[in-house]
């Protein structure tokens, strides 16, 4: 798929290049920023698997799966450390994301427009707010491939091209693999625009064989499905929601007071109502017929996708069965991308004088000045180990470390512990640590420390998934003789039933540690 050339290329093109680095230099900066999923795509670069498992639900639908990481493991064999591999992954699915943006409407809407929308795309909150607050590579990168799939089909239809069929494959192909769930909805979106927009036969045969291709992949993973601890219907959205201009780096939480960022960018749907305005009211040019086409299909399916994320649509989603395939709603969000994008992108063919460079540079930079809030994340300085030491609960809490001293001259062993929260939590579970002695089966506990993780300023329920958090526990041992051997048991329980929570997926209730 060959860019076009020459000088009216190049505007557009090279602002998509260089000032879509505002969407993906944070990724770049000292320290991995505190994302609700935490370490979790660090820890499953380097563990090869048909799903991610490590702090992650195996689930085929809304779990990771292997093709998340194969821009990441690359970079692995060459030297770098798995959080510079994966950083490189986010990078990557920016720039495939803007890029294909621009091919996919470049011949539709020129290049001017095609760039503005490639900006657009990139600084999307729905997009930026995957990275930097959720940190979910599998979606960041469905939202990287989408725009790529769309430009397969549009070249393919216009041109006929085998090597466009083929791009839509590959992508098509990589996104099943890559998050099913999230990409049934990604197939039906190309399979309308090829029959409504392109309003090809052969195009739709395209998209229709690449998915039944795509499917046919993920056949032998059909028994690995999970249920979810998530309320599907307690997170859609309110309407207003969608227009706030407060940016949180929160979870999701049932109720409209959710402070997680679900906006689809305020100045983004001022260029596109304006665009309508004009388009609708006005018509100051005429456009060619398949570019009314695609403006209705982009308003139509930025609308749709906007209901779809509130609780008007809650009968759809159950009629259909499809909650299923996502952990919430709000998920769906994600497809307003291309939509915006294309509305909001037009606004310089729809009214031309928008096209000269003052106009257009004001657009441009609007768009990158509105995006400056949303690219502002949280970061630590805290270098993550290759693997977790446990996973505890039901994949909500990693511990990152966990060291054990036994000074027996002192009387004493300390246990310094660090872990991440990667749920939000509803019960305010507390630590225990105990020093046992014995034999296999006989051991009896010879001390033993109870109490809240962070104490009672800090119980489980406030942490924030994402942030790293770090206590060191004490023993006294003075009832003890110095020359027994010592076993160490770790864990979290609920202080209100004394169920001790599984660690590592239920091999154990403990961490066990082993004095010298």
């Amino acid at each position: 798929m060959k860019l076009p050339q020459g000088p009216a290329l190049r505007i557009g093109f090279w602002a998509v290049l260089f000032l879509g680095i505002f969407a993906w230099a944070p990724a770049t900066y000292p320290g991995y920023w505190q994302a609700l999923e935490g370490f979790a795509p660090v820890f499953n670069v380097a563990q090869p698997g048909r799903l991610a498992t490590i702090a992650m639900v195996p689930d085929l639908w809304r779990g990771s799966g292997a093709a998340t990481f194969l821009v990441a493991r690359p970079w692995l064999l060459v030297g770098a450390d798995a959080v510079t591999a994966t950083r490189i992954a986010f990078i990557f699915c920016f720039l495939l994301g803007g890029l294909g943006i621009y091919v996919w409407l470049r011949d539709r809407l020129g290049d001017r427009a095609a760039g503005l929308a490639g900006l657009i795309y990139m600084l999307a909150p729905p997009f930026l707010a995957t990275v930097y607050v959720r940190g979910s590579l599998s979606d960041a990168l469905i939202v990287g491939l989408l725009p790529i799939a769309l430009a397969g089909v549009a070249i393919y239809a216009q041109s006929g091209s085998v090597s466009a069929a083929g791009i839509t494959l590959i992508a098509l192909g990589w996104m099943w693999q890559t998050q099913a769930g999230l990409s049934v909805f990604c197939s039906v979106l190309l399979l309308l625009y090829a029959l409504l927009v392109e309003r090809s036969p052969l195009a739709t045969l395209v998209v229709c064989l690449s998915t039944a291709a795509a499917v046919a992949t993920i056949f032998p993973l059909l028994a690995m499905q999970v249920p979810t601890s998530v309320q599907f219907d307690d997170h859609f959205v309110a309407l207003f929601q969608l227009f706030r201009t407060q940016w949180a780096v929160a979870p999701s939480l049932p109720g409209w007071q959710d402070q997680y960022p679900f906006q689809l960018g305020l100045v983004a749907l001022i260029f596109s109502m304006i665009a309508f305005w004009l388009w609708c009211i006005q018509r100051p040019i005429q456009v060619p017929p398949i570019t009314n086409r695609l403006l209705c299909f982009g308003w139509v399916g930025l609308v749709f996708c906007g209901f779809a994320a509130t609780a008007g649509s809650a009968l759809l989603w159950q009629g259909s069965g499809a909650s299923r395939l996502l952990t919430y709603p709000w998920q769906l969000l994600l497809l307003t991308g291309p939509f915006l994008a294309v509305t909001a992108g037009s606004l310089p063919i729809i009214h031309r004088q928008l096209q000269q460079t003052p106009y257009w540079a004001a657009l441009v930079l609007l768009t990158v000045f509105a995006s400056y809030p949303n690219v502002t994340p949280d970061f630590t300085l805290y270098t993550p180990p290759s693997k977790p030491a446990a996973v505890v609960g039901n994949n909500e809490i990693v511990i990152l470390s966990a060291t054990l001293t036994e000074n027996r001259q002192q009387q004493a062993a300390t246990l310094a512990v660090t872990w991440q929260p990667i749920e939000v939590i509803d019960v305010d579970y507390n630590i225990f640590f105990q020093a046992l002695q014995g034999e296999a089966q006989e051991l009896t506990v010879a001390a033993q420390l109870d109490a809240q993780p962070l104490g009672e300023e800090k119980p489980a329920t406030a942490w924030r998934p994402g942030e790293i958090l770090t206590n060191t526990y004490q023993l006294d041992l003075t009832s003890i003789a110095p020359t027994v051997p010592l076993q160490y048991h770790f864990g979290y329980y609920d202080w209100q039933t004394g169920l001790r929570l599984p660690v590592d997926g239920g091999i154990d209730d403990k961490m066990v540690f082993y004095g010298k």
